[in-house]
């Protein structure tokens, strides 16, 4: 149900009661979020869980979705493939021009959704389904109904949706992605790492990064794994539901080259001084025996107390496409959003200096190669000197 639009709620703005709960004196109470309002109840139903501080991830779902529209030049279409009340399947539809939205969720009883998202399914711009979302996936696949933005608000390591989620995505397109289970990315649950991550986790003072790079690895890999080539847009963790949300983008219907694979790799940590580096694949075992030892040790002349905890793997590249988030803050400023254009803001930063530490990598791999260079080139020419300072002795 769309809440009456004034010219600025179209744009996004916050009405009086955004964000704020009504008074549930009132049966069948109104929510509102931004610019539109829905129901938690049905009649004699339970209500549906809403959690108002989650808005700035919605926020992120509509300005995500708002810029791809704009760099493809189409109204999106939208798979909302858990879609609770319809909250975000209005916030597409009235806020990122999307076409159309396809909303599901596996109802029981009475349930709110379709009433909610009514005005939306009057206009053929909405359709309203009760299915698994993976059967969602794979139909979407079979009759080749894809989507530009596949939201699946997940729980746990976000597995199934991570691997299958790819199926109703059309190329180009974003899918939005979940995950629940801080506990399993801080290494409490290895058997569940191993499920949902195939991968190992430990408790460290930067798991929650640690884990949305493994949620960004594991969306690439599986993305792979069905000859697709995927990368992150953005991806950040929300404290309050202590949730990992990361938006990753389709880039191509083909199986990504070689070089793609050097973004995956382990990770060590030396338990005693904190300091983390890559560990390729092919070298774990230089990590399991201390060869070498973490630098920070070893300039001080200490051997590590500890063997290092490797985890992973995981996404070692860029979490976030600086353009595409900068054309996403721009929107929010329009908008008046404060609290989307700060933490775009912070992404940027994240971006920017993710940029200037691989480029001082870069220089530092090439400066390593040239003074290997010159030193193969001074052995020879000292060999060749020797040579013929012989032959002149002889």
């Amino acid at each position: 149900m769309v809440a009456p639009a004034s010219a600025a709620a179209g744009r996004g703005a916050a009405l009086p009661l955004a964000g704020r709960r009504r008074s549930r004196s009132v049966a069948c109470a109104e929510e509102c979020e931004r610019s539109v309002s829905f129901r938690l109840q049905q009649g004699g139903g339970s209500p549906l869980f809403y959690r108002p501080a989650s808005r700035i991830i919605r926020d992120l779902g509509v300005l995500a979705l708002a810029a791809h529209g704009r760099q493809h030049q189409r109204a999106p279409r939208v798979l909302d493939a858990m879609s609770g009340s319809g909250v975000r399947a209005l916030r597409y539809s009235h806020e990122a021009n999307a076409s159309f939205v396809h909303a599901n969720e596996r109802m029981f009883g009475e349930h709110p959704l379709r009433a909610n998202l009514e005005p939306l399914l009057s206009a053929g711009r909405a359709r309203v389904t009760a299915d698994d979302a993976v059967d969602v996936y794979m139909r979407s696949r079979l009759d080749g109904s894809l989507y530009d933005l596949v939201d699946a608000d997940a729980f746990g390591t976000g597995q199934p949706h991570t691997a299958e989620a790819w199926w109703a995505c059309r190329t180009g397109g974003l899918v939005y992605l979940c995950a629940t289970d801080s506990l399993t990315t801080s290494g409490s649950n290895p058997h569940q790492a191993a499920a949902g991550y195939a991968a190992v986790t430990h408790k460290f003072p930067g798991c929650n990064e640690a884990g949305l790079r493994l949620l960004v690895g594991t969306a690439a890999r599986e993305a792979a794994a069905r000859h697709l080539t995927a990368s992150p847009v953005f991806s950040f963790f929300h404290r309050p539901s202590s949730t990992f949300r990361v938006m990753m983008r389709l880039d191509a219907a083909k199986r990504p080259p070689a070089s793609a694979f050097a973004a995956l790799s382990h990770v060590a940590r030396c338990p005693s001084c904190g300091e983390v580096w890559r560990v390729p694949s092919t070298r774990l075992g230089d990590a399991a025996s201390l060869a070498p030892p973490c630098s920070c040790c070893s300039e001080r002349g200490e051997a590590p107390r500890e063997a290092p905890q490797v985890m992973g793997p995981m996404w070692v590249g860029p979490m976030h496409d600086a353009e595409f988030v900068a054309g996403m803050r721009g929107d929010a400023a329009a908008r008046g959003w404060s609290e989307p254009d700060r933490l775009l803001g912070s992404f940027l930063e994240e971006a920017e200096a993710e940029a200037a530490k691989a480029a001082a990598t870069e220089a530092a791999k090439a400066a390593e190669a040239e003074a290997a260079r010159a030193a193969e080139e001074a052995a020879r020419a000292a060999e060749e000197a020797a040579g013929g300072g012989a032959q002149e002795a002889a």
